[in-house]
């Protein structure tokens, strides 16, 4: 989608496409696959589809329920971005490409969740080089091969594997800094002082959480006497690197300040007091007030997660809940608090017991999906979907279009999906596998860590057979179970009538 363009014909059709609903109070939301733009109404009397007849880019259109379904031969992404346009909706500020709630509010979480997605939108090419690098630093720096890992065979492999060590921990700041800098985007702020904001609260001065939380400045919670990292005894000096969350209310408090300094008219004290005022502000509050308070909320979150996931008894307990809600916490948006959670501990431990999860449900979807197109695979309009959407779940670990595209139309693909995900997740808790940051896909194994140090920092010992012969061992078992899985619900009544109705309803051409 970032890589479609304006045009100005698609835009001409789409302003014909918002009058022929009704205009945009007459539409809830409009979702998308590969192949057709799906747009709920809410009266179907107040469409006019006759404005549509001799169309260029909608081949057809049809009216089921109270969708209207416009059917796009090519250059789908392009003529999305100029519908969205057309009804006045920004794509930056929308937090999912494949389903947009136009005129339907709703509740707090959802809000929060999608405000996340929509901050972290900008960041998703950082994001993507980040799990790319971690990756090939984990290639080099934490994959035995059987005499050691790749960066101990000689001096030209360890200065590669310190070259990538070293690009990694400045992407991981480089995420940090530019937090500030999409939320000031998002709120029409200055991007200059969101940059510089992220820059004075990451800043290499500052004492990071990694060597707060590892003791080597004492008790975390004992800020006064010998044991402070100061000698006033309070603990200002801590870096927002890592500290998601504490940085994301950082530049709200910073966007607010600025907006304050706005209001002020006079020409030479706005621009030599008010302005350098924002930074100077936000900086102080950051390391007086929310820094200590953030310092605690990671702590306490990356704690919490790590007890969860990892003890001895709450593992066997917290992880099969969290794979059965999955693929719903994708659907939902309530994945992005995981997402944080995963980059945070990631940034704090170098590892995640975020990962393996991850992998399995990616895994999951994609084979339900695959199971899906089996079980209809004379219908070509859901293989035209359905196909590319479990082939990228596959290989990149993006299932958005294969859920939105296909599996929740039908339900039973993501029922299924959750219970081969919490199989493969059950095998990974016991067997004790631990990633980097990277690909939650086929590709994982390459995001396997078996550095000591790591391991040891979640209390964890593999079992034997080692890391990877167990996630492959996963990864075959949530296949097996999701596909059957699949195969079994799609039997059941309720859902033998639903496929059908499914099919005629968004996957058929008449």
């Amino acid at each position: 989608m970032k890589h479609a363009k304006i045009n100005s014909h698609f835009y001409d059709e789409c302003k014909k496409v918002r009058e022929a609903v009704g205009g945009i109070k007459n539409i809830e939301l409009i979702n998308r696959c590969s192949t057709r733009i799906r747009i709920k109404v809410i009266d179907i009397t107040k469409l006019n589809l006759n404005k549509l007849e001799g169309s260029k880019i909608f081949v057809k259109t049809l009216l089921k329920d109270d969708f209207v379904q416009l059917i796009v031969n090519e250059n789908i992404d392009e003529v999305f971005l100029n519908l969205l346009k057309s009804l006045k909706i920004s794509y930056e500020e929308i937090p999912n490409d494949f389903e947009v709630r136009v005129n339907k509010e709703g509740n707090f979480f959802k809000v929060v969740t999608d405000g996340i997605s929509v901050i972290v939108k900008p960041l998703i090419p950082l994001l993507i080089t980040m799990a790319i690098v971690a990756t090939l630093s984990n290639v080099f720096n934490g994959i035995d091969f059987g005499s050691g890992t790749l960066s101990e065979t000689g001096q030209f492999a360890k200065a590669v594997g310190e070259m990538f060590d070293i690009l990694q921990q400045a992407l991981n700041l480089a995420f940090s800094i530019m937090i500030p800098w999409s939320i000031f985007k998002l709120m029409k702020g200055s991007q200059a002082i969101g940059i510089s904001i992220g820059i004075v609260l990451c800043f290499h001065g500052l004492i990071s959480t990694n060597d707060i939380m590892s003791g080597e400045y004492g008790d975390i919670f004992k800020w006064f006497g010998d044991a402070s990292f100061l000698e006033s005894g309070y603990p200002w000096k801590i870096s927002y690197v890592g500290q998601i969350l504490p940085i994301v209310a950082m530049s709200f408090i910073a966007v607010y300040i600025e907006r304050f300094a706005n209001k002020f008219d006079i020409p030479v004290f706005k621009e030599m007091v008010a302005i350098p005022m924002i930074t100077i502000s936000t900086f102080f509050i950051g390391i007086l007030l929310v820094g200590p308070l953030g310092l605690l909320l990671t702590y306490g979150m990356n704690e919490g997660v790590v007890w969860a996931t990892t003890d001895n008894v709450a593992k066997y307990i917290f992880n099969p809940i969290l794979g059965l809600a999955l693929p719903w916490l994708v659907i939902t948006g309530l994945i992005q608090v995981l997402v944080v959670i995963n980059l945070q501990q990631f940034t704090t431990f170098g590892g995640t017991t975020m990962m393996p999860m991850f992998t399995q449900l990616n895994i999951a979807v994609a084979t339900s999906i695959l199971a899906v197109t089996i079980i209809n695979r004379h219908n070509k309009e859901l293989k035209r979907t359905a196909i590319p959407s479990y082939s990228l779940a596959y290989v990149s670990g993006s299932t958005e279009p294969a859920l939105f595209g296909v599996g929740l139309k039908f339900v039973y693909p993501v029922i299924a999906a959750s219970i081969g995900a919490t199989v493969g997740i059950i095998i990974t808790t016991f067997a004790g596998v631990i990633c980097t940051n990277g690909n939650a896909s086929l590709l994982v194994f390459l995001s396997i860590t078996t550095k000591p140090e790591i391991l040891d920092k979640f209390n964890i010992h593999t079992i034997a057979g080692g890391p990877y012969l167990w996630m492959a061992i996963a990864i075959v078992a949530t296949f097996i179970t999701t596909f059957f899985a699949t195969i079994g619900l799609s039997k059941i009544k309720v859902f033998k009538e639903m496929n059908a109705k499914v099919l005629e309803r968004d996957f058929s051409v008449n």
